[in-house]
């Protein structure tokens, strides 16, 4: 096997593993109080760059046309490689749709929706 087939066939693992393939009717209750703090101009231009090309298919991060995104562990490498990727019957978003700089504040606005839900479940189970 070559390096390419390799990170191919790890990039198609990784999808599959984390269940992030799109078309799948997977749905998450929205969580009260589950709204990222967006205190940087990064975070407001992921938010700003997911609501165009995302949240039709994952609102606010839950389940919808595509699985949920707030419930994956998924660190931002393996979040950015299936927005490159585009597993299932997600679109990929190549170089010319979005620049690295945005997948780079799309992840960080998505690892933020998952924080903020964690947070909000923590401070319901706490009540």
């Amino acid at each position: 096997m070559n390096k390419m087939h390799i990170v191919l066939v790890a990039a198609g693992a990784t999808a599959v593993a984390l269940g992030v393939a799109c078309g799948s009717q997977q749905s998450s209750p929205p969580v009260a109080g589950a709204e990222p703090k967006l205190d940087t101009a990064e975070l407001k231009h992921g938010e700003a760059l997911f609501m165009r090309n995302c949240n039709q298919c994952h609102p606010g991060g839950a389940g919808g046309l595509g699985p949920a995104l707030n419930n994956k562990p998924a660190p931002k490498g393996a979040i950015a490689l299936v927005i490159r990727t585009g597993p299932g019957q997600m679109p990929r978003f190549s170089h010319d749709d979005l620049s690295a700089d945005d997948v780079d504040a799309i992840t960080d606005y998505v690892v933020a929706l998952r924080n903020a839900k964690s947070d909000a479940e923590e401070m319901a189970a706490a009540k």
